[in-house]
């Protein structure tokens, strides 16, 4: 099997609204969904909501840590270099 490539055009998406959406709405998976990584924003959502009942909100604040850690990944990197990387690329986790 080869490896999948990615998109070659994707439109810019703005770091300071990925970066906002990741802190304040992290364990939704909002920040994957503006990115359009829609399958690790689902995998993100449903480990917040199902994860989160089932062992009574350990699950959600999992997945909070996790979004906090990608918003500070975001905003480490330079404009450029977060559209090379994260738009471009397409690379979903942090």
């Amino acid at each position: 099997m080869t490896e999948a490539q990615p998109c070659t055009f994707r439109p810019p998406k703005r770091r300071a609204t990925a970066v906002a959406l990741a802190f304040l709405f992290g364990p939704f998976g909002l920040h994957k969904f503006y990115l359009g990584y829609f399958q690790a924003a689902f995998i993100m959502l449903t480990c917040s909501v199902v994860g989160g009942i089932v062992t009574l909100g350990l699950g959600t604040a999992i997945v909070w840590v996790v979004a906090i850690v990608e918003g500070f990944a975001y905003l480490a990197r330079s404009d450029d270099d977060f559209q090379r990387v994260y738009v471009q690329a397409a690379r979903e986790w942090f």
